[in-house]
C-alpha cells in the first residue's frame, strides 16, 4: 500500500516539475503503455479461447459413432456449463455477459431482477433431472420473483411466453401451487394491457400499479405477438378455475376474424385504438403457429382454430412462400406489394410447423404443404452450412438485389436462437430421418466451437468470420429453449412427447387436454 502511495505521490511531483516537452514526453509514454497493455490482453484472451476449443472434438459427423446417450449427456453438461457460471455470478439477474462477467442489463426484461435466467430455465433443468438447481430455482422464486415494483415498460409477449409459460409448465409437471400461485400473478399484471377500446393489447405493459409510464405506451402491436398469446391464457383459465384469461384471448380471435385480410393474410402490425391494420406488410410469423397448436392444445376439438389455421396457411403457401429455379425454398416478406426475397431466423420455426401442420390436420393437399417444410428446414440448414463458423446468420437473402438490401443491415449475427433447433426436432418425430438428428450434432459442434467461454456462451456477431468478435450476452432462451430442443432432438419419442404436450413459441410446454394425465384441470367442487 505504501509503494503505491509512494509511487503516486512521484508522478505527482514529476508532472508538476516538468516543462512542456518532458509533459509530452510523459503522455506519449502513458499512451504507448496503455496500448500494449490492451494488445496484450486481446492476444492473450485470443490465445486462451483458441486451446479452450482445441479440447473440442469437432470433425467426426459419422452417424454411426452418434450415439444419442452421449449426445444427451453432452448437451446436460452444456446446460451446466452455462447455468453453473451464471449462478456463482449474478444469480438472480435476468441475463449474464460470460466474457466480462457481469450483468446484461440491455435484454427483454429491461434492469430489474427477474430472473429470466432462472424461470426459463425450469422445465430444461427438470428433464434433465438437475433436482438440486431446480430446487435451489423454486427458492428464489418463492421467495425473490415478483412483479409489483417493476416501473419499466415491458413486453406483454415476453412476459407470457418466457415467464408466464415456465410457471404453467412446472404446475404441470409437479402439481406444485407455487408455480400456479406465480403464474396468476405474471397474467394479472399483462391483463391492464387488454385495456384498449378494441381489447386488443398493447404490445407493453408496465407492471407496477399507478405508474405514469403508462399513459405514453404505443397504441400499435405486433400481430406475431398479441396473436401468441391463447395458450398460456387459455390453460391458466383452464387450471385457476378463473376465466377471465381466456375471455381475454377469446376476444382476440373473434376480432381477427372479423377484420379483412389482404390476400387472406394477418399483416404485422395492429392500431389498438382505431381497430385497425397498420399498414399492410406481412410476414411468417407466430399467429399461424398458434392457431394449429391451440386445436392441438384443445384436445382437436377447437374446430374454430382448425379451420382458421388451413385457410391461412393456404394463403401463406400461396403469396408468401418462394421454390426458386434452383429449388430452395423460403418465406418471404410481403411489403408495399412487393415481395423482398430474404428470410429471418426467426422464420425457421415454418419449417416444422408446415410438416406438424400437415401430420395434424391432414388437410387438403397435405403432401404439398409437408414438401414445403422440410424444403424451408433444408433452406436453413443451409444458412448454417455455407457459413464459414456453421452458425446461422439473423437474416439470409436469396437474390443478389435483396442481398444488397440486406448487407447494410449487419444482420449476419447469431444469438443462440433456438428456431432451427425447435424444427429439426419436429421434423425428427415426424420422419425419423437420422439427417436431422445429424444436422443437430453439427449445431452442437458449432456452438460448442465458436461460443462457448471459460464462463459460459456467447453470440457471434459475424458467423461468417471464424475469428468474429462474441456478442457477450448469454442469453435466456440459450438455456430454457435451444439446449432443450437439441436435449429433446437426441431423447425417446416419449419424452415430452408430441402426442400429449404442445410447445409455445419460446419453447415451453403445455399438456393436450383429454390425453396427457398432467392436464390439472381445475375442479370447481375442490
Amino acid at each position: 500500500m505504501y509503494f503505491f502511495f509512494f509511487v503516486i505521490r512521484r508522478a505527482h511531483y514529476t508532472w508538476y516539475t516538468a516543462n512542456t516537452k518532458s509533459r509530452i514526453r510523459i503522455i506519449a509514454t502513458g499512451i504507448f503503455t496503455i496500448g500494449v497493455i490492451v494488445i496484450t490482453y486481446i492476444q492473450c484472451r485470443a490465445m486462451v479461447r483458441e486451446s479452450f476449443q482445441k479440447n473440442i472434438p469437432l470433425e467426426d459427423n459419422s452417424l454411426n459413432d452418434m450415439n444419442p446417450g452421449d449426445m444427451r449427456a453432452k448437451i446436460k453438461e452444456m446446460m451446466m456449463h452455462a447455468w453453473r457460471n451464471y449462478a456463482r455470478v449474478v444469480w438472480g439477474t435476468n441475463e449474464f455477459r460470460p466474457i466480462s462477467r457481469r450483468v446484461h442489463f440491455g435484454g427483454d426484461f429491461a434492469t430489474y431482477k427477474l430472473g429470466a435466467t432462472i424461470i426459463e430455465s425450469l422445465d430444461t433443468l427438470h428433464l434433465m433431472g438437475l433436482d438440486k438447481e431446480l430446487r435451489r430455482s423454486r427458492d428464489w422464486i418463492e421467495k425473490s420473483f415478483s412483479l409489483d415494483r417493476v416501473d419499466e415498460a415491458l413486453s406483454v409477449y415476453e412476459l407470457t411466453s418466457r415467464l408466464l409459460c415456465p410457471m404453467l409448465t412446472l404446475y404441470s409437471l409437479t402439481g406444485d401451487s407455487l408455480y400456479m400461485d406465480k403464474a396468476i400473478h405474471v397474467a394479472d399484471k399483462i391483463l391492464p394491457a387488454f385495456e384498449t377500446p378494441t381489447g386488443i393489447p398493447r404490445r407493453l405493459v408496465v407492471p407496477k400499479e399507478g405508474s405514469t409510464l403508462t399513459k405514453y405506451l404505443s397504441d400499435i402491436s405486433r400481430t406475431s405477438e398479441f396473436g401468441s398469446l391463447h395458450l398460456e391464457f387459455y390453460y391458466l383459465s383452464e387450471v385457476s378455475g378463473y376465466p377471465v384469461y381466456k375471455e381475454r384471448v377469446d376476444a382476440i380471435r373473434q376480432i381477427l376474424a372479423r377484420t379483412t385480410r389482404p390476400h387472406g393474410l394477418y399483416p404485422n402490425a395492429y392500431c389498438t385504438k382505431f381497430g385497425k391494420w397498420e399498414k399492410y406488410n406481412c410476414s411468417m410469423h407466430r399467429l399461424y403457429d398458434t392457431m394449429l397448436k391451440s386445436w392441438i392444445q384443445s384436445g382437436r376439438t377447437d374446430t374454430q382454430s382448425a379451420d382458421t389455421f388451413k385457410e391461412a396457411m393456404l394463403a401463406v403457401a400461396q403469396n408468401l412462400v418462394v421454390i426458386s429455379s434452383e429449388d430452395v425454398t423460403y418465406v418471404s416478406t410481403f411489403r408495399n406489394g412487393t415481395l423482398f426475397h430474404r428470410m429471418r431466423h426467426s422464420d425457421c420455426f415454418a419449417g416444422g410447423l408446415f410438416v406438424l401442420g400437415a401430420a395434424e390436420t391432414q388437410m387438403r393437399h397435405w403432401e404439398k404443404y409437408a414438401h414445403i417444410g422440410v424444403g424451408l428446414t433444408d433452406t436453413c440448414h443451409d444458412s448454417y452450412w455455407s457459413s464459414s463458423t456453421r452458425l446461422g446468420p439473423d437474416t439470409f437473402a436469396f437474390t443478389e438485389e435483396s442481398q444488397q438490401e440486406v448487407e447494410p443491415l449487419q444482420r449476419n449475427f447469431y444469438n443462440l436462437r433456438q428456431e432451427v433447433a425447435e424444427t429439426y426436432l419436429v421434423l425428427w418425430r415426424m420422419t425419423h430421418h437420422p439427417q436431422y438428428r445429424l444436422w443437430g450434432l453439427e449445431m452442437v459442434q458449432a456452438i460448442e466451437k465458436y461460443c462457448r467461454m471459460p464462463y459460459g456462451y456467447t453470440g457471434v456477431m459475424d458467423v461468417n468470420n471464424v475469428t468474429s468478435e462474441s456478442d457477450d450476452v448469454q442469453r435466456s432462451f440459450f438455456l430454457g429453449a435451444t439446449l432443450k430442443y437439441l436435449y429433446l432432438l437426441f431423447s425417446d419419442d416419449d419424452v415430452v412427447s408430441l402426442e400429449q404436450w404442445v410447445f409455445n413459441s419460446a419453447g415451453h410446454f403445455l399438456p393436450i387436454k383429454g390425453v396427457n394425465p398432467m392436464y390439472r384441470q381445475h375442479n370447481s367442487s375442490d
